[in-house]
């Protein structure tokens, strides 16, 4: 038996028989284009492939996206855009926008500031950059 397995829904699948890929199918556009081993065919539409060739098509299996209010595990409470982790700092950084220049670290902060140590949820980078601090933290208590 041989299984199509989509990669991109409705468009590429991968034809695997006793888990070995043995060839693929991509839709064109005059219809479908099937390779097994060494041998292409074309045909309209996938029930002419099933019909001809016996392919049991798997259905797509829906991913959940990455959360938007997360950065590299580090919740924060608004959504991210670019997110990024800044290995020199060990800091998950986004942005509030998608155009924004301001870089906000992901997570809770215990930051120095005017002597005391406050506990700071997503602080800005520049913050980071001027105080010392520990961090970062996946809830407020950690922080604290």
């Amino acid at each position: 038996m041989i299984i199509a397995k989509p990669v991109v829904p409705d468009r590429f699948w991968i034809l695997k028989q006793d888990d070995e890929k043995i060839g693929n199918i991509q839709a064109t556009a005059n219809g479908f284009t099937v390779q097994i081993l060494d041998q292409v065919e074309n045909y309209k539409n996938v029930r002419m492939i099933k019909q001809r060739i016996g392919i049991d098509f798997e259905p797509a299996v829906k991913t959940n996206k990455k959360s938007q209010n997360q950065v590299h595990g580090f919740d924060t409470g608004c959504s991210a855009y670019n997110g990024i982790y800044e290995v020199r700092r060990q800091l998950p950084l986004f942005t509030k926008t998608r155009k924004s220049k301001s870089w906000y670290a992901a997570g809770w902060y215990r930051v120095l500031q005017n002597r005391t140590w406050r506990v700071l949820r997503n602080p800005k980078l520049i913050t980071l950059q001027r105080y010392p601090y520990h961090g970062p933290f996946h809830t407020d208590k950690e922080a604290q």
